[in-house]
């Protein structure tokens, strides 16, 4: 959602192979019938992320630079591997104080930027994340340049308990710069799947996940 112009939608689908494991897909299409512009992500969170990309074209897996980690995930939209990974939450951490965030009691984290994300993003200072006291759920991520004011902010929108686990239902991504936004919307969720581990190594992560449309549930 730009702050002028068109706005644009992407479908896709995010798989990994536990709730919190730090290891999944991202499957992207520019729309629900394009399946020759198809592209599929493998992202894993260890202290310094690693993601490696594969599309149709290319026919074989590409291991993303550092640089192309803070990219979009698809052009135009906000979000970017960083962001689906949050690498930070293993980073050193100060307790900064607890309160309410959007009405809700939280705990509000900062992580001081490791010297690998200074040499792509030098101006970044700090991030700051709001914990929600009760669920564990990250409520709000702010980036920091110099100055009081965030340069980007994720927010949590709503969750949902589907078949007993809290998942996002909705969140947005603002680049405060542009005042433009980008929305991550769940519409479907199936959890429980017996799934290879192969499905999320870098030699199989571009096969078919093989999931029946039964097992999927709508979060509305």
């Amino acid at each position: 959602m730009p702050r002028r112009g068109p706005e644009k939608e992407t479908f896709g689908e995010i798989t990994g192979p536990a709730l919190g494991s730090g290891i999944f897909r991202v499957q992207l299409k520019e729309n629900n019938e394009a399946e020759n512009e198809q592209s599929t992500l493998l992202l894993r969170n260890p202290q310094k992320p690693e993601a490696w990309i594969n599309t149709q074209e290319s026919k074989k897996p590409r291991k993303l630079s550092s640089k192309e980690l803070f990219s979009p995930l698809v052009d135009g939209m906000n979000q970017s591997p960083f962001d689906l990974l949050m690498p930070f939450v293993f980073w050193p951490e100060i307790y900064r104080k607890s309160g309410k965030v959007a009405g809700r009691p939280a705990h509000l984290f900062e992580f001081t930027i490791p010297a690998w994300v200074h040499e792509e993003r030098p101006d970044w200072q700090t991030i700051i994340l709001a914990l929600d006291d009760v669920y564990e759920a990250p409520l709000r991520i702010e980036t920091f340049e110099k100055g009081l004011s965030p340069i980007r902010t994720i927010t949590l929108k709503s969750f949902k308990k589907v078949q007993g686990h809290w998942i996002v239902k909705s969140l947005d991504c603002q680049d405060n710069r542009e005042r433009s936004n980008t929305r991550l919307q769940i519409l479907t969720a199936a959890i429980g799947l017996d799934l290879s581990s192969d499905l999320f190594s870098v030699e199989g992560f571009d096969r078919s996940l093989g999931i029946p449309t039964t097992a999927y549930q709508s979060v509305d």
